[in-house]
């Protein structure tokens, strides 16, 4: 997406999303039917917290 390290961590989360749902959309990336969210066990496995 070109930006630099500084601009992502001055963004919000809601514009990096939005940036990359723009650039997925503009590079002819489609949703799959097949994609299934990651399990709360898997996301504590990761070391991911407060979920």
């Amino acid at each position: 997406m070109a930006f630099t390290p500084a601009q992502v961590g001055g963004m919000t989360p809601w514009q990096f999303m939005a940036s990359l749902s723009g650039f997925g959309r503009a590079n002819g990336w489609q949703p799959s039917s097949t994609d299934k969210p990651m399990s709360i066990e898997r996301m504590r496995e990761l070391g991911i917290e407060g979920v």
